[in-house]
């Protein structure tokens, strides 16, 4: 699998555009390119923080039902559905609610929301949460930019594998986010929890492939439009193929 994803970079002459992860928690195989280099998350960063906000959830410290205020702040224009579609400046939304939004159609308001908020339910910021998943010492431009890595974000996949009973409803999210589109392109007659981020020449994702024998992936690109697609899933088949063999 190694030599083929080198040989496809090569090919495609994206060595220094791409960063990945694989992992298969079965045997613990894993493999990760170019794993500190840092980028923008994209919205891939709602993983981690639907992730946050469940543990507080699982600690008593919030509930489903939470209340969280929408600001001019929040705004930011989406794609897709948005809590700007329901709710005006000044009105509250459940905390459930923002999170479905923001993994099933990755609305940025939300996702502001519940960053900003995290830090009043824990004395934290959701940054300094988040960098407990870095094996390496980050940087201070780390809290405060939206900024991940290969590393940090299998660490964030290992951790929502592991617990999937906890994150059951976050995963049940993923499996419907982005139908058909990137890794789930490739048709696979098997499930994918996978949650994308798209931002300027920033296009990622990264998922549980539920083969057989399921696989962590993640693959991020500073890359765009089809070429980013496509190279996300052809580099998704590979290692779903190769995790078969």
């Amino acid at each position: 699998m190694i030599s083929t994803i080198e040989t496809y970079l090569k090919e495609h002459q994206i060595e220094d555009k791409v960063s990945l992860f694989y992992h298969k928690p079965s045997t613990n195989d894993t493999y990760v390119y170019r794993e500190n280099v840092m980028m923008l998350a994209a919205s891939t960063i709602k993983v981690p923080v639907v992730m946050a906000w469940t543990d507080l959830v699982h600690q008593g410290a919030a509930s489903y039902d939470t209340e969280l205020e929408y600001c001019e702040r929040h705004y930011e224009e989406s794609d897709a559905k948005a809590l700007y579609d329901s709710y005006t400046y000044g009105q509250s939304a459940p905390l459930k609610e923002c999170m479905e939004l923001a993994i099933v159609y990755s609305d940025n308001p939300s996702n502001h929301m519940m960053r900003e908020y995290y830090k009043d339910y824990t004395g934290m910021t959701f940054r300094q949460w988040f960098a407990q998943f870095s094996n390496q010492r980050v940087s201070e431009e780390f809290y405060t930019r939206n900024l991940i890595s290969a590393e940090i974000m299998l660490n964030v996949m290992k951790k929502l594998y592991a617990h999937q009973d906890q994150y059951s409803q976050l995963i049940d999210w993923m499996k419907i986010a982005a139908k058909g589109q990137y890794i789930q392109s490739n048709n696979f007659d098997f499930e994918v929890a996978q949650k994308y981020g798209e931002y300027d020449r920033y296009e990622h994702t990264m998922a549980i492939l539920y083969q057989k024998e399921p696989v962590l992936v993640g693959i991020f690109t500073e890359l765009a439009g089809d070429i980013a697609k496509n190279t996300i899933r052809d580099l998704a088949k590979i290692m779903a193929l190769s995790s078969n063999q």
